[in-house]
C-alpha cells in the first residue's frame, strides 16, 4: 500500500508525488513547524535519555497520522521525506553492545529528516552513523494497536534521492538519484530486478494488480514516458504527475490485493470508528512536493480538487508556534480549496503533545 513518485529527469524542475493507501485516511492533520522547536527520537518519555534529540534547524509541514506520526512531508530547504508500509523479517535495527549510537524510532524518521537536513546526502550520513532505528507498536484501544514497519523515501532539490529499510534487522539503504519509485514489500532490490524484466514492455505487457510490485513496475513506466511540459510550466507539471500518479491508484471500495488482504482485514478490525473506512484499501490522498519552487499540495479522496501551501508565504521563524489545519482530508467538506495557510491554527506546545486520535 501507498506508491512515491520521484520525477527528477526534468532538469529545473524537482517534483515528487505519493499516493497514500490505506483503510482510512488516519485523521490526517496538517503541521506546520518553525525552526527552534525542541523534538526527541521517541514519543516514549521513559526512553528518551538513550534516543537522541534535537532543534529544529528548517522550517517545514508534513501530513501527522492520528496526531501520531508524520508520513508525508516538505522542508524549506527542498527536502521531502515520507514513509510507505513495509516489512521484512524484524523491523528493528540489529544494535551490537556498546553501539554508542542513539535511538530513532520509526514514528519520528519523517520529522528527524525534514528537521535537522537540507540535503538527501547530509541526512543518509545521520541515518547511517548516528542513529539505529526500532519501530513502534501502538496502544491498544487508540486506534493505532499494531506495530508500524515503514520504510523511508527522501528526495531533494538536486535529484539526489534514497531508500532507507530496515531488511530482518539490518539498515539497507539505496542512495542516488536513480531510486525514484517505491511501493511496498518485497524487498528494494527485488523490486528493481522485477522492473528489469519490463524495461522494453509495451503497455499492453505492463502487470496490472495492485500488488507493491506491479504498481512499481506501472509507475516506473509512466514517469519514464513523461513529457517536458511546455515551458516547464510547474501547474502542467502538476497535472502529469497526479496523471502518473492516476496509473497507481486504489479506487474507492477496491478489495485490497491478497498480499495485503490480511494486514488490511487487522487494520479494519482494529478501527475504533468503523465509519472512516470505505471498506478495503483505497487511496486516501495524495501529495505532490514540488522542491524547485517549495509548493506543496495534497489531494483527498472525498475532494474533487486539491489545497497548496506555499513556502515563500509563510513565515517559519524561530518563536513562531506550531500551528495545524486538523482533519486535512475533509477541506472539501468543510467549504473551502485553494491556498491552505489561512486556516492554519496555533496549538500549544507541539504536535507530539497531543492527543492521539
Amino acid at each position: 500500500m501507498c506508491t512515491r513518485i520521484f520525477w527528477n529527469t526534468n532538469p529545473g524542475l524537482m517534483i515528487v508525488g505519493r499516493n497514500e493507501d490505506y483503510v482510512t485516511a488516519s485523521h490526517p492533520t496538517l503541521v506546520a513547524t518553525p525552526r527552534g522547536v525542541r523534538r526527541w527520537g521517541t514519543a516514549d518519555s521513559t526512553k528518551r535519555p538513550k534516543s537522541i534529540s534535537w532543534t529544529v534547524k528548517y522550517g517545514n509541514i508534513a501530513i501527522y497520522a492520528n496526531n501520531r506520526f508524520p508520513n508525508d512531508g516538505m522542508n524549506e530547504a527542498g527536502l521531502t521525506a515520507r514513509t510507505l508500509y513495509y516489512l521484512d523479517g524484524d523491523p528493528n535495527e540489529t544494535v551490537a553492545p556498546g553501539d554508542e549510537r542513539k535511538e530513532l524510532d520509526e514514528d519520528q524518521w519523517v520529522s528527524f529528516v525534514l528537521d535537522n537536513f537540507a540535503t538527501v546526502a547530509d541526512a543518509v550520513d545521520t541515518i547511517r552513523n548516528e542513529v539505529y532505528i526500532v519501530s513502534v507498536t501502538g496502544k491498544a484501544g487508540s486506534g493505532y494497536s499494531y506495530a508500524t514497519p515503514k520504510h523511508l523515501a527522501m528526495a531533494d532539490a538536486t535529484g539526489d534521492s534514497a531508500i532507507v529499510e530496515i531488511q530482518d534487522g539490518t539498515l539497507t539503504i539505496f542512495h542516488g538519484e536513480e531510486y525514484r519509485v517505491l511501493t511496498n514489500p518485497p524487498s528494494y532490490q527485488k523490486e528493481l530486478e522485477n522492473v528489469a524484466k519490463y524495461e522494453n514492455a509495451t503497455q499492453e505487457q505492463l502487470p496490472v494488480s495492485w500488488s507493491g510490485a506491479d504498481r512499481f513496475v506501472r509507475a516506473d513506466y509512466f514517469l519514464r514516458h513523461l513529457p517536458k511540459p511546455r515551458g516547464n510550466d510547474a501547474s502542467t507539471a502538476y497535472g502529469f504527475m497526479y496523471s502518473a500518479l492516476g496509473s497507481v491508484v486504489m479506487p474507492a471500495g477496491l478489495p485490497a490485493p491478497e498480499e495485503d488482504r490480511e494486514l488490511t482485514e487487522q487494520l479494519v478490525d482494529a478501527l475504533t470508528d468503523p465509519t472512516e473506512t470505505y471498506g478495503g484499501a483505497a487511496t486516501y490522498f495524495q501529495t505532490i512536493s514540488d522542491l524547485t519552487n517549495k509548493h506543496y499540495r495534497f489531494k483527498s479522496l472525498v475532494a474533487p480538487s486539491d489545497v497548496f501551501f506555499d513556502f515563500g508565504e509563510y513565515d517559519f521563524g524561530e518563536g513562531q508556534p506550531v500551528r495545524v489545519i486538523k482533519r486535512i482530508d475533509e477541506y472539501a467538506q468543510q467549504g473551502w480549496s485553494g491556498d491552505a495557510t489561512p486556516h492554519l491554527v496555533e496549538i500549544e506546545d507541539d504536535i507530539y503533545d497531543q492527543a492521539i486520535e
